[in-house]
């Protein structure tokens, strides 16, 4: 049987149950117990098989594609609340339909990608009730009690989180070309979100707190993410993600769930698509991106969102972008480059070259 991902990663980095000289990548190789006498080379092209090559310029690729999937997310919530839908219910409805389709579709498609170890449940639960629930909860909390350019704002503080988490507990490099891209991306996001202007600001105490619990739990997100991939393919990460993200949040909106049944055949269908883009595509394509690139730089890459949400909000919606505003899209378009312009700049973890896919 597989050993749980809380095994899989002890406290001393590079160890495994019994064998503190082998890596964590050791302990996912196939074991040849059954036949002493199998030959070791026989190992290394079995585990050179399941083992994908990493291609940083498609993780970045990855990243920046489910970034602008992201930047959708809130043409679709303006577009659904004119039918004065509660938020939680919204989100709720998205992590449900988002689960039940790609379930549905695994089932299908491949049936090993629904199979986990046993004792890996807490972990998973763990995974859905903070990157997905806590997540979405406070977040859309964040943007009743502030603003959405507050919300944002504290929002995309996620990659400082996520990038010195990584070089903690995956041992990430934390460059000086990453740290620029870093800065730069998050002076850019605050640009593009309007954040220059005092007046958009709500100094609201529990708006900030819930702003700030938005980007460490979506900065998790991230780091559970990574973990799951040592061990599981990136299908079944988003899939149990989400399962027990939404059972977590149906159980917190049951008492409200009553509006859904009233919504016309359009806003349905802007729920469906809200699902199935923004939910369950964007976040596939995130976990995919973390099996070529480190989880700090997936992070700063999608920072992108913001300049797309601004984009899309100015074709669509017609909201016009200020100068400012303008600067600040570059300069996350210029944090992303330097990032994907300097492929030596950061380090390929070996514990995670064998993620599967």
């Amino acid at each position: 049987m597989a050993e749980p991902l809380s095994s899989k990663f002890p406290a001393t980095p590079g160890s495994c149950p019994g064998n503190r000289a082998t890596s964590p990548s050791e302990c996912l190789k196939p074991r040849n117990t059954g036949n002493p006498g199998a030959s070791e080379s026989s190992e290394t092209e079995i585990s050179h098989r399941h083992t994908p090559e990493r291609r940083p310029i498609l993780g970045y690729l990855l990243a920046l594609a489910a970034a602008v999937i992201w930047g959708t997310l809130g043409i679709f919530a303006v577009l659904i609340y004119r039918y004065n839908i509660d938020p939680i219910v919204l989100v709720t409805a998205r992590g449900v339909i988002a689960s039940s389709v790609l379930l549905s579709v695994l089932s299908l498609t491949d049936r090993a990608a629904l199979r986990i170890d046993f004792r890996d449940i807490p972990f998973f639960i763990m995974f859905g009730l903070v990157g997905v629930t806590l997540n979405y909860i406070s977040y859309f909390e964040a943007i009743a009690r502030t603003s959405a350019t507050t919300a944002v704002i504290l929002l995309y503080t996620a990659p400082i989180f996520v990038t010195v988490a990584a070089s903690v507990l995956f041992k990430e490099r934390f460059t000086l070309n990453k740290g620029l891209a870093l800065a730069v991306t998050l002076a850019g996001c605050f640009l593009v979100a309007g954040g220059y202007n005092p007046g958009r600001l709500v100094a609201n105490p529990m708006g900030v707190v819930a702003g700030i619990v938005a980007a460490v739990t979506y900065g998790c997100y991230t780091l559970f993410s990574k973990r799951s991939l040592a061990k599981y393919k990136s299908s079944t990460t988003v899939l149990y993600a989400l399962v027990f993200g939404a059972l977590f949040l149906s159980l917190i909106s049951a008492p409200r769930l009553n509006q859904l049944w009233g919504l016309p055949g359009r806003a349905w269908g802007l729920v469906i698509a809200l699902a199935l883009g923004p939910t369950l595509a964007a976040y596939a394509l995130y976990v995919k991106a973390l099996s070529h690139i480190e989880a700090g730089s997936a992070s700063i890459v999608c920072m992108a969102e913001p300049a797309a949400i601004a984009v899309l909000a100015y074709i669509i919606l017609g909201e016009r972008m200020e100068a400012l505003q303008v600067i600040g899209a570059v300069a996350v378009i210029v944090g992303v480059l330097v990032l994907q312009l300097q492929p030596k700049a950061f380090a390929e973890p070996p514990d995670y070259r064998r993620a599967q896919t």
